[in-house]
């Protein structure tokens, strides 16, 4: 993945500085929605490669819906997460799939330095029966959260029906038969929050690969970076607010793959130095498969999706000496792209 350049089109990197920025590929989610097979070929090249690209959602009525449903979500968290934090922690159900997350909960992206992001959760379980355990103020935008749900949920559901047209799966082998709807899963929209720097002992959010199967990314900031292979360097990701997502690979349909697709390394940095200088959101919604569904990890074992969630969400809050001593925290793929 050698290094481009920042497109003049989307945000400039803070202060204007010169940096590595990864050269993703960008699939058109209109065209996977007619099942172009041109267009289904290139969602396979990235995935088999790198596990990351930009997906255009301006060519559907799917598309642009999330888009404005995007907005309405991210008014939300600017109010949601500007609260006092004794307020917003009347919603830390001590779970790793509802409600929140305070700052400083896992390792940062630095050694010996905790994380510097919190987050909120809504587990697609609880939206779809309308449970009273949600958070209160998501109850209170319950239509907004239910639509971007529901789309966030279809473009991942396609993403996957395409990679199983491509790689030629059928009837049990498809990935669509590992996420199916009426069975136990651990699919959630997650919101995170950087706040402007909280003390030295907090940075980002840590290298990882991510625990599911498709992650339908937004974010109009910069700070997301890849590992780059080919150069054993990170890469930032630039940004395309208001017209495209970002979507990566996650373990999960790497293992279901038979490791023929590949997740990517990733973390969040502050762009500038080690200080968060504004509040950064990110929206992202995991597509994880049913909990009973089994494959094979990064250490050859055998082991059902819910215990791969619940371990490495385990070890997303261990020290750093212990993350780097397992394959677990970037799923194995250090092993093929090299240490980050």
């Amino acid at each position: 993945m050698s290094a481009a350049t920042v497109n003049s089109l989307f945000p400039a990197f803070p202060g204007g500085a010169k940096v590595d920025v990864a050269p993703l590929q960008t699939v058109d989610f209109g065209k996977l929605l007619a099942r172009d097979h041109a267009e289904v070929q290139k969602l396979l090249s990235a995935c088999v490669t790198h596990g990351f690209f930009y997906l255009d959602l301006q060519t559907s009525d799917v598309g642009r819906k999330i888009l404005e449903d995007e907005q309405g979500v991210l008014r939300f968290m600017e109010n949601y997460f500007a609260q006092p934090r004794d307020v917003k922690m009347l919603d830390d159900r001590q779970s790793f799939l509802h409600g929140f997350k305070p700052v400083g909960t896992f390792t940062g992206a630095k050694k010996n330095q905790r994380d510097c992001y919190e987050t909120l959760k809504v587990a697609r379980a609880e939206m779809l029966d309308k449970s009273e355990k949600m958070p209160e103020s998501v109850k209170k935008q319950i239509e907004l959260f239910d639509s971007f749900m529901s789309l966030s949920h279809l473009i991942n559901y396609t993403l996957l029906a395409c990679l199983s047209d491509a790689l030629g799966l059928k009837d049990s082998g498809r990935f669509e038969e590992s996420h199916r709807d009426g069975h136990e899963t651990n699919t959630c929209l997650v919101m995170l929050h950087y706040p402007k720097s909280v003390g030295e002992g907090n940075i980002g959010h840590n290298k990882h690969t991510d625990i599911g199967s498709v992650t339908l990314l937004f974010s109009e900031q910069w700070g997301l970076q890849v590992f780059a292979p080919e150069t054993q360097t990170w890469q930032f990701v630039q940004p395309r607010p208001r017209g495209h997502a970002t979507i990566n690979v996650g373990d999960s349909l790497r293992f279901l793959s038979g490791k023929k697709l590949n997740s990517c390394v990733h973390r969040v940095i502050p762009p500038t130095g080690d200080q968060q200088l504004e509040d950064r959101y990110s929206i992202a919604y995991f597509l994880r498969p049913e909990n009973k569904a089994t494959y094979e990890d990064a250490d050859g074992k055998n082991i059902s999706a819910s215990q791969w969630h619940d371990e490495k969400y385990v070890m997303f809050g261990v020290e750093h000496e212990k993350q780097d001593a397992s394959k677990m925290l970037t799923g194995g793929m250090e092993g093929i792209l090299g240490k980050a």
